[in-house]
């Protein structure tokens, strides 16, 4: 055997041996020295390369502390990559059977970007890593398969090194390089779409494509996320002189017009799909709901030219001060359910209801002409409720909506008793625009009754049409909530124990334990905090070709038939059964896979640019009051702290803020999970409610930049 051989021999020996250690246990590299007996420098040295050479091929890992861990032999899996603003992502293996996510440190990502679908080897057991994940198990991204983004928008930036650009979406953790293109008439700040370009060795640049404005312009801002989110221009001209030739289908209608009908809906709705009605039922036991929705698929067949447009689309995407319809507008407002038209073309679902116990005891469907007596807003409604007359009114308007109050409750109190739905009272915070663009402030809307009302019956008539669909075996998108998984709820019973002194129960139990838990903080100032903490322990909700559990409402059928104008899921539904219905060959289980998918990912995609279109409007709001010279104090509440800062959270705003620790003023240092100052007297803990004050925005960082203030 020649000598070139026998080192190699040797090497590969000694590699084995060092993951047959580590396989035993994770250990330092002063750990394998001794464990190697090595004794001379020379040792040490070979010891090290060999050690180094393993962590190039991926065969082994470390930690920030210099921990070194075996990467399992057991084969790679396959899955997609959500990463998060810190770097750190998850794996959701394909083919999903329940397991956990895996978690991949941010020095094991690669070069992964989110959405890309990649083979990941599990490392070997690793507390330290463990301990950070929250969750196991943990593992590093080995390819990269399939790449989702080919380009994204950033902020055009200046280093030593070259020019840079800056992601705008924080999924995107680093700035990237720029390594082609023409700067001649671009400058530092100027927003820029950037094809990217991908080496074999994990590292990202890119390639200038074009601009699109500049950084801290509100409509420039705006129009950056629209880009980085691939969000689909209006409608041509010409798109909707066609949408104006589109003649509805001749279906045969069942006459409904002395049914009193009323549309409830924001006040500055422009589209309306659903109405609803009351009436008596066969004995006076009984109330006949009826749920009166627009009957879109009467113009939009699928297959059609408008219907490929829709499912491109997939949903109305709302970006505030500007939306992006599903549909062309001059359709929709033929289609809508008007209260200006002798009658409106619909698709009627009518539910007999136990008006005493809320159960619902059948129901029909049919085509039908409707007549919309009343357009009510929720806040009309709302008022209504709260004051228990509107004198506005005619009295038949007011003993409808009074039966309609008391037909809603009923409903609801037997579905929280039967179905143990969560009843989370979200509160959203948004950025109001007029007509021409201008932020007028901002609206806190917390859900009220109005919405419930609205919410109960359109959920009714999603229920009995997803059992139609799976009694009638036809192929259906239908709407799942898949059960949260048990880490995830364990997290945040102990962070809760943790911040708030609060035990919340074991909600691994199931719906009924969080049902107990989320009364008992209703109406404590910790409500909309820990409600936004527990959603963000639940799974998002998706569509899916097959029937599923809907944890949160507790359903275990249900799908989406309310909204046909706005989510195509729902046009399908309307599509299906309207094909069933004149014996026409049904859209195939393959096809409405497809569609189940796309619509998923389409919908993430949209909320994730309202998400972000919203808090850059935030910014733009708060630097016109410092603009303005309005000082204003914000409460806040520390989620968590570090040894460089605390992250609080604002619910008035909407936004949270992270705080470094030399804007407290004074030296603090972390102990016990707290920030102390020993000099001072004063310390910070998760949980503390602050009072902060504004001090700048950064439109580079895309942050607002509060400090607390000192007593």
């Amino acid at each position: 055997m020649s000598s070139d051989n026998k080192k190699s021999q040797k090497k590969l020996s000694l590699e084995k041996k060092i993951i047959r250690l580590l396989t035993k246990t994770p250990q330092f590299l002063p750990d394998i020295f001794r464990e190697l007996k090595a004794r001379k420098k020379k040792d040490y040295k070979i010891i090290q390369k060999a050690v180094k050479n393993l962590e190039q091929k991926r065969y082994i890992v470390s930690d920030k502390k210099g921990m070194f861990s075996v990467v399992s032999f057991q084969g790679k899996i396959r899955g997609k990559i959500l990463m998060s603003s810190r770097g750190y992502g998850f794996v959701e293996k394909e083919n999903n059977t329940g397991d956990c996510d895996i978690f991949i440190p941010a020095k094991f990502i690669n070069g992964a970007l989110d959405g890309d679908t990649v083979e990941v080897r599990i490392i070997k057991e690793d507390p330290n890593i463990r301990k950070r994940a929250g969750k196991g198990p943990v593992g590093i991204v080995d390819k990269i398969v399939e790449r989702k983004k080919t380009s994204f928008v950033g902020e055009l930036i200046v280093k030593r090194k070259g020019f840079y650009l800056r992601p705008l979406n924080r999924k995107i953790p680093d700035d990237i390089p720029i390594i082609d293109g023409d700067f001649e008439h671009l400058k530092r700040g100027d927003w820029l779409k950037a094809e990217i370009i991908y080496s074999g060795k994990g590292k990202i640049s890119c390639k200038f494509i074009k601009k699109i404005g500049k950084v801290g312009n509100l409509e420039d801002d705006i129009d950056a996320i629209v880009a980085e989110y691939n969000l689909q221009p209006p409608y041509t001209e010409k798109l909707k002189d066609y949408a104006e030739s589109i003649e509805p289908l001749k279906i045969k209608r069942e006459d409904l017009t002395d049914l009193f009908c009323v549309t409830i809906d924001p006040h500055d709705a422009k589209d309306f799909d659903d109405a609803v009605s009351v009436n008596s039922g066969e004995n006076e036991n009984e109330v006949i709901l009826g749920v009166h929705i627009a009957d879109v698929s009467a113009w939009i067949t699928h297959g059609s030219r408008l219907d490929k447009e829709a499912w491109k689309r997939s949903f109305t995407a709302y970006i505030p001060g500007r939306t992006l319809p599903m549909l062309p507008e001059n359709l929709t407002a033929e289609i809508s359910l008007r209260s200006d038209r002798d009658y409106c073309h619909a698709h009627s679902v009518l539910i007999t209801v136990n008006q005493f116990s809320g159960k619902i005891i059948k129901y029909r469907r049919v085509h039908s002409k409707i007549k919309i007596s009343n357009r009510l807003t929720f806040k009309e409604v709302e008022k209504y409720i709260r004051d228990g007359n509107n004198s506005e009114w005619s009295r038949e308007l007011s003993e409808h909506i009074r039966i309609m109050c008391n037909l809603y409750r009923k409903m609801r109190e037997y579905r929280e008793a039967e179905e143990k739905f969560l009843n989370l009272e979200t509160t959203e915070t948004r950025v109001l625009r007029d007509e021409k663009g201008e932020i007028t402030g901002l609206e806190k809307k917390k859900q009220g009754e109005a919405d419930c009302l609205i919410e109960e019956f359109m959920l009714a008539a999603n229920s009995v049409v997803a059992k139609e669909f799976v009694n009638r075996k036809l192929p259906g998108i239908y709407r799942v909530h898949p059960e949260p998984d048990a880490s995830k709820l364990e997290e945040f019973s102990s962070f809760i124990n943790k911040v708030f002194n609060l035990s919340t129960g074991d909600l691994t139990l199931g719906r009924k334990n969080c049902q107990k838990f989320l009364k008992s903080i209703k109406g404590t100032k910790y409500e909309e905090i820990i409600t936004s903490f527990f959603l963000r322990a639940m799974n998002r909700a998706l569509y899916t070709e097959k029937p599923a559990l809907h944890y949160g409402l507790g359903k275990g059928l249900y799908l989406h038939f309310t909204s046909p104008i706005r989510r195509y899921p729902d046009l399908l539904v309307h599509q299906q059964l309207l094909l069933k219905e004149y014996n026409k060959e049904l859209i195939d289980s393959e096809n409405v896979k497809k569609i189940a998918s796309e619509c998923t990912e389409q919908e993430k995609n949209n909320d994730e640019a309202f998400f972000a279109a919203n808090d850059r409007l935030k910014l733009h709001y708060l630097q016109s009051l410092l603009s303005k010279n309005e000082i204003e104090l914000y409460e806040g509440i520390v989620s968590t702290v570090n040894a460089g800062g605390m992250l609080v959270d604002i619910p008035a705003i909407g936004l949270s803020s992270y705080i470094p620790v030399e804007n407290i003023g004074g030296s603090y240092s972390k102990r016990y999970g707290r920030l102390v100052s020993e000099r001072r007297g004063t310390e910070y803990k998760p949980g503390d409610f602050i009072y902060l004050q504004l001090e700048k925005i950064d439109f580079i960082k895309g942050t607002a930049i509060f400090n607390p203030v000192q007593y």
